[in-house]
């Protein structure tokens, strides 16, 4: 359970997160857990695995459903099904914390930031701690102008306040912060996210210098939003090898 995630990958070859067991991100999974198919919704997560994902995303923040419920009738049958690390997607710190007893080993926490100032932290890194786990932290502030990093320099400057505050007061360990830069959809048309696949690639690069310890993931998804599927999974390929190219250690994909 101590062994650091990138010792099983070849060298400058991502982490693969499998993004399937997401409610928000796949329809099929979605309906699966909605029909309370809790078993047939852990058979995806056993196709990402077979398919090379390291770790598996584990969301089930649905609005109309209570989440703590199918987290845990989820999770029941999903470790008896894999073996790998999970990922913990969730805003509530008792699904995290139920969800983390459930764990095989060293698990990620996904995810905190400063959009609320301290208070994020303050209720789930106390659950970091306890449980030994790593922890995705965004490049997101409080700023009322530009809280979401989209330029590099935001980026770095946001990990360096969240870096001070993790490490100096928390005492969180350097190798447990993953830092989610933030990718944001390059072909919307959308003004204030024009060159942001280019920041978000330099960003990983300055991040990546200035904490070395310190691990990068992202969504790489995200960059492709609005196109047709054809073209998503094109613009996906050739973005995902610039990040590893600036040093993204862990990719949030579906391993399919």
């Amino acid at each position: 359970s101590g062994v650091d995630y990138l010792e099983i990958t070849n060298e400058m070859r991502p982490v693969i997160v499998g993004e399937r067991t997401n409610v928000i991100g796949s329809k099929k999974f979605k309906k699966l857990i909605c029909d309370e198919k809790f078993d047939e919704a852990a058979e995806v997560a056993k196709a990402q695995v077979k398919s090379g994902a390291h770790i598996i995303d584990i969301c089930l923040a649905n609005p109309d459903r209570n989440e703590y419920d199918d987290v845990k009738q989820f999770l029941e049958i999903v470790v008896k099904k894999i073996r790998i690390p999970l990922m913990i997607d969730s805003t509530d710190e008792k699904v995290i914390a139920m969800a983390l007893t459930y764990s095989q080993g060293k698990a990620l926490i996904n995810s905190i930031n400063l959009e609320d100032g301290e208070e994020r932290y303050d209720l789930v890194l106390p659950l970091v701690k306890e449980f030994g786990a790593a922890v995705v932290v965004g490049t997101i502030d409080d700023d009322p102008l530009q809280g979401m990093g989209v330029s590099r320099q935001r980026k770095l400057e946001i990990a360096e306040k969240s870096y001070k505050i993790l490490t100096e007061k928390w005492k969180i360990p350097p190798s447990d912060i993953y830092w989610d830069v933030l990718v944001f959809p390059c072909a919307t048309g959308d003004a204030q996210y024009v060159g942001s696949a280019v920041e978000t690639i330099e960003g990983i690069r300055l991040v990546k210098q200035r904490f070395p310890q310190t691990k990068i993931i992202l969504g790489v998804s995200n960059v492709s939003f609005g196109l047709p599927n054809a073209g998503r999974e094109v613009l996906n390929s050739v973005f995902l090898y610039h990040y590893v190219q600036a040093g993204l250690d862990l990719a949030i994909v579906n391993a399919e």
